[in-house]
């Protein structure tokens, strides 16, 4: 008996060990989460064309858009169409984030207390966009491999670290095992799911990949926004005064 028990231990881990034999080796998660950092965000500067679809109860409205970035933290994005709303936008400076209404013309700082409203009426909110935590530094993670539909994928779980100013407790997302370009990112409250992100129409811009479609959907499911890039552009030439109020009324003027 002690024998065949011996027999069965020995064919189990021999088994264990080539199933871990058939996985490759993990990459670093700091490799992991530099490059999460980096999707959209550019040390340098960028320059984007996007329309913005939101679908909802009240039908759906699509936004072009131009955007403009320097850095991590600074950033213009300016509604070109529909014409009713030509000229809206928002700036981004290390100082705050202000919005812009044409017709008015009138510059509104964004308070603190605003930050978790939907921003141009999306899903996302005024926080997604000055969302200034970085994965490598603000988060505790954990990476393994998994199956998704078959297929051998990287997943990264994100548990933000004590006082980080965000409002989900987790984060989990699926990642291209190769390119490790995001496919799925999940947002919890604890064990509730409140929304997620799909990504998808990958191109290469630069040096790295960049996926151009990007859906946002609420736990809820009872809404949608799309953003679908036409243009990305990497370290192109930009005036530093169009990060200002003033230039933001002029290059909102020239519609």
């Amino acid at each position: 008996m002690k024998r065949t028990f011996m027999i069965v231990v020995m064919f189990t881990t021999l088994f264990a060990i080539e199933v871990r034999a058939d996985q490759p080796p993990l990459p670093k998660l700091e490799d992991i989460t530099k490059k999460l950092d980096e999707v959209y965000r550019a040390t340098g500067t960028t320059h984007a064309k996007l329309t913005m679809t939101i679908v909802n109860k009240r039908g759906t409205r699509a936004l072009q858009m131009e955007s403009w970035s320097k850095g991590a933290d600074t950033s213009l994005i300016l509604i070109r169409k529909p014409a009713r709303e030509a000229g809206t936008a928002t700036l981004m400076t290390p100082d705050g984030l202000w919005n812009y209404a044409p017709r008015a013309d009138r510059l509104i700082r964004i308070p603190k207390g605003l930050l978790g409203d939907s921003w141009m009426g999306s899903d996302f909110t005024n926080d997604d966009l000055v969302q200034n935590t970085k994965y490598a530094k603000d988060f505790t993670s954990k990476l393994s491999w998994v199956q998704e539909n078959g297929k051998r994928a990287l997943k990264i779980v994100f548990i933000p670290n004590k006082n980080v100013p965000v409002v989900y407790s987790r984060l989990e997302y699926l990642m291209e095992p190769k390119t490790w370009i995001p496919i799925r990112a999940e947002f919890f409250d604890k064990k509730k799911k409140t929304r997620t992100m799909l990504f998808s129409d990958i191109r290469k811009v630069g040096e790295k990949h960049v996926p151009f479609k990007l859906v946002l959907q609420p736990g809820d499911g009872k809404s949608s926004t799309t953003i679908q890039y036409e243009i990305f552009e990497a370290d192109v030439k930009l005036d530093d005064a169009m990060f200002t109020k003033r230039g933001l009324r002029r290059i909102a003027k020239k519609r």
